[in-house]
């Protein structure tokens, strides 16, 4: 089985590897970061069997999909959204204004943005201390940013109003810091609420295989 994991922003992709490894031992396992270029390259592959997109990945899987972009396979999202901003009114918390903080705090200070960021989620952070670089391209960390900072297009609202395709099941924490897991629901119709669960994708997966 061919299982594709899209993880989410500023998170180096191979730590999703033991998590992979728990729940889909015997399968061939790809991991790539939440970039547009990553996207665009897994569209033209051969199908996978099941793809799992975590937060900033969930987005970018939805968002190629609202623009025609088909899986055959099976879909995973995990703290999934439509539209990242708060004044967007799709479940973000966050503001359009602190998006574009963290851009200015990643040029100058990298390292720093990433740890207060996963301090924030309240995630792991995939950095150590001997780390002198980021998880992936500062570009492509930049360029999320962006992404994150915007509304959702019209063509993505309406993607998601229909409802997740049949083959797509969708999760996400009421305890979440970054997204209110309620009106994430509501912007995604079928998505699941899962209660006293937060943004850890290790948690969200957990919890989603005991269902």
């Amino acid at each position: 089985m061919r299982i594709t994991w899209i993880g989410g922003w500023g998170i180096a992709p191979e730590s999703m590897r033991p998590l992979a490894e728990k729940y889909f031992p015997q399968s061939e396992h790809t991991f790539l970061a939440p970039t547009k270029q990553a996207i665009e390259e897994l569209a033209k592959s051969r199908p996978q069997d099941i793809i799992v997109a975590w937060s900033f990945g969930a987005w970018r899987l939805l968002e190629v999909a609202s623009r025609g972009v088909e899986s055959t396979g099976m879909v995973l999202l995990f703290a999934p959204f439509v539209a990242f901003p708060s004044e967007a009114g799709l479940g973000g918390k966050c503001s359009t204004t602190q998006v574009k903080f963290l851009r200015r705090w990643l040029q100058r200070e990298p390292l720093a943005a990433l740890a207060d960021f996963c301090k924030r989620a309240q995630i792991p952070s995939t950095l150590t201390s001997s780390d002198s670089t980021s998880p992936y391209a500062l570009d492509d960390l930049l360029e999320g940013l962006d992404r994150l900072g915007e509304d959702a297009s019209p063509a993505l609202r309406e993607f998601a109003a229909r409802g997740l395709p049949r083959n797509w099941q969708a999760f996400v924490g009421d305890h979440d810091p970054l997204l209110d897991g309620a009106a994430v629901c509501r912007s995604l119709p079928g998505c699941v609420l899962l209660r006293g669960f937060g943004h850890a994708i290790a948690d969200l997966l957990a919890a989603s295989q005991a269902k």
